[in-house]
């Protein structure tokens, strides 16, 4: 059986997984619902600023990268929602619907 190439690893990945060891460390000891609650308005932020349009109107060019771009900001965001939940404050998210307030 021939031996695969190993591949090598772009140097992106190694930040993207430092990351995803800190969205760990920080959603460690924490409630499942304030996870869900950061990672809602983490994503609330992250629409609201118009990055889903960004993303959609570019040319795929390198798909590798443009991912890992989205994955290192999306994380980052995350981070500091669930840093901010553990330091007691309630940030808002956005309300669907019609007329109502933010929730929080």
């Amino acid at each position: 059986m021939a031996k695969r190439p190993k591949r090598q690893r772009d140097a992106v990945s190694p930040f993207r997984d430092k990351l995803w060891q800190l969205f760990k460390e920080q959603a460690s000891g924490m409630h499942g619902g304030d996870v869900v609650s950061a990672l809602k308005q983490a994503g609330e932020k992250f629409w609201g600023v118009g990055i889903d349009d960004t993303y959609s109107s570019m040319k795929h060019q390198n798909d590798e990268a443009l991912g890992n771009a989205f994955d290192i900001t999306w994380l980052t965001v995350v981070c500091i929602k669930l840093k901010e939940i553990k330091a007691g404050k309630t940030p808002r998210v956005r309300a669907t619907g019609h007329g109502k307030k933010a929730l929080r």
